[in-house]
């Protein structure tokens, strides 16, 4: 009796499928797309191709008209700080501490000193 219920089940679920298949065979975005794809098919046997002789799409090369994807930002800037020599009277702006004259004031002055000059 087991092996009875098994095959009405399945049965049902075969005609619950076959339905889900009739109805997306009736959509017109399916139908649209098959369309196209056998159209293509038409024009690559035409010309002796198939559908492996397309190239395929590659990342790192753009399609002509699209447009790229923006740059993914991995962090956020770094905050500008303008620090003011009190000795001097210059004035520097930078991002980050990698600046010549930032570093030789470093070296002079001292880190702790030059960070206070922050404005």
């Amino acid at each position: 009796m087991d092996k009875v219920a098994q095959l009405l089940k399945k049965q049902e679920e075969y005609e619950k499928v076959k339905q889900e298949l009739d109805q997306m065979k009736k959509s017109k975005v399916v139908q649209k797309e098959l369309a196209f794809l056998q159209d293509l098919e038409n024009l690559l046997k035409k010309h002796g191709k198939t559908m492996n002789d397309l190239p395929k799409p590659s990342k790192g090369r753009a399609v002509k008209g699209a447009k790229a994807a923006p740059a993914q930002q991995t962090r956020k800037k770094r905050k500008l700080k303008t620090y003011i020599n009190p000795h001097t009277g210059e004035k520097l702006q930078t991002r980050g501490g990698n600046h010549n004259v930032l570093k030789a004031w470093k070296a002079e002055h001292g880190s702790d000193e030059v960070e206070s000059w922050v404005r």
